[in-house]
């Protein structure tokens, strides 16, 4: 393996363990070799990496300044995964900004491109990225369409963390149209998956939304179990944000159901929470 390929993985190790300030400097270091050696594919990848914890940071302005250089170098260069994985990237980015016809129009390129050299991975990624933007659109039937292609790749690809994902997404989408007890099986599904990959923030987030449907569904006494799975796992998770949100929509729970027995120890929680915040 290169030793820009090997900071290409180290970096993404990094990520997986949520140090995104040591992932940046190994991809920085990623860069600045690929160019030293003039490893244009290298250097491609390593814009893709960069870019990518931006995006994860929350700044997709940088990121596509990344994802800019790396597709200006992967159309000159000619390899077609680069070239995927370079217009999924900057899709990504300008998706994050709010310009979702440029989205649309780099995921409809990318997925043409992999689907003609047989890349169901990469298929699979761009269906996803484009029920997304049918979902902000309002494009319920649409988006559901482009979710379940994800899926049923995925499945092939025996993927069962982007499966998770998928039934994820499948979840809100029932949600959006009211039809709460298909949202409910949706989000256990990806729940169950998530807990095989052990994919700790997609826990959290697949509790919430658990607690969520089901609250809806005046199933109260679920929802208060979700609920309060989803602000353990945060709290573990040492998210205390998350946590706090959480935490108060246990005892909004609790104060409806008239649950007195079980207040006292969740308000001591939240006077704990609130103080480690000082």
């Amino acid at each position: 393996m290169s030793k820009v390929r090997v900071l290409h993985v180290q970096g993404q190790k990094l990520l997986r363990e949520g140090d995104r300030e040591g992932a940046k400097s190994t991809f920085e270091d990623e860069r600045l070799l690929a160019q030293s050696i003039d490893d244009q594919p290298g250097l491609i990848q390593a814009l893709n990496d960069l870019g990518s914890v931006h995006v994860l940071e929350g700044n997709p302005e940088a990121a596509v300044v990344y994802h800019r250089q790396a597709l200006a170098i992967a159309e000159g260069w000619g390899e077609t995964p680069l070239l995927i994985s370079s217009l999924t990237h900057l899709g990504t980015a300008v998706q994050l900004e709010g310009e979702n016809e440029e989205a649309v129009r780099m995921y409809r390129r990318a997925l043409d491109l992999a689907h003609q050299t047989s890349d169901e991975r990469s298929e699979a990624v761009l269906h996803n990225n484009l029920g997304l933007i049918h979902r902000r659109a309002g494009r319920a039937a649409k988006a559901a369409e482009s979710f379940r292609s994800a899926l049923e790749l995925n499945r092939r690809l025996e993927d069962r963390r982007a499966q998770a994902s998928n039934h994820l997404n499948l979840g809100l989408v029932a949600e959006d149209r009211g039809q709460l007890e298909e949202a409910q099986r949706e989000f256990s599904h990806a729940l169950s998956l998530d807990k095989e990959v052990e994919n700790r923030e997609a826990i959290a987030g697949d509790l919430v939304s658990l607690a969520r449907v089901l609250e809806k569904q005046h199933k109260t006494d679920q929802a208060l179990g979700y609920a309060q799975r989803a602000y353990w796992t945060y709290r573990a998770l040492g998210d205390r944000s998350r946590a706090l949100v959480e935490l108060n929509q246990v005892l909004e729970l609790l104060r409806s159901q008239g649950r007195q027995d079980l207040l006292p120890e969740y308000e001591r929680e939240l006077r704990e929470l609130k103080k480690s915040d000082e």
